[in-house]
């Protein structure tokens, strides 16, 4: 009888470690696809991630406290879910603890022909608009996210981010058009 595949892969079998991969691979790419998709995280990162804390935990099993399956399962519920909750964690808390624009700016941006004062009214009126507006603009502006991975990182409708993006930048350039106006008079 052959040994387990854990205590193959323990023993650094290179074929265990592909038996185990044919096995229950498309158990954990199911289990990483339900707990992270939404999210929009890498599901194939997440599945080599489980399958290399497998290979690290492999000499812990110990088959007289249950089966392989049930410790292959533990490991990939705990990592999806630490994984899970880390990417929602980065997603839900955009705006606190991070600088203002206005504070971003200030320091890094050389004062060329205005520029300065430009950047300045252009952080002023970013933090005027509502929390709402801010918060998907500075997701899809400042972080690159879709409009699909915006809506799942704050759990709303797609509809609605595309409409608070839309309503925000419209706001931007009611609050910014005085400005353009006046730097045109003043050439």
């Amino acid at each position: 009888m052959p040994a387990p595949l854990l205590q193959s892969i323990a023993k650094g079998d290179p074929t265990a470690v592909s038996q185990c991969i044919d096995e229950y691979g498309g158990t954990i790419y199911a289990l990483a696809n339900r707990y992270l998709k939404y999210l929009g995280e890498d599901v194939e990162d997440a599945v080599q991630e489980v399958f290399v804390e497998i290979w690290r935990s492999a000499s812990r099993y110990n088959p007289t406290l249950g089966s392989e399956a049930a410790f292959i399962a533990t490991i990939a519920h705990r990592r999806l879910t630490d994984r899970q909750r880390r990417a929602q964690i980065r997603r839900t808390a955009p705006l606190e603890g991070i600088p203002t624009v206005a504070q971003q700016t200030e320091h890094r941006i050389p004062d060329h022909a205005g520029l300065r004062d430009d950047l300045r009214a252009a952080a002023v009126a970013f933090e005027s608009l509502d929390k709402d507006e801010q918060q998907v603009l500075w997701y899809s502006l400042y972080q690159g996210f879709t409009h699909e991975r915006i809506a799942a990182a704050i759990q709303i409708p797609v509809g609605t981010v595309k409409t608070r993006i839309r309503r925000g930048l419209m706001r931007l350039r009611e609050l910014l058009s005085p400005v353009s106006q006046i730097k045109e008079v003043a050439r």
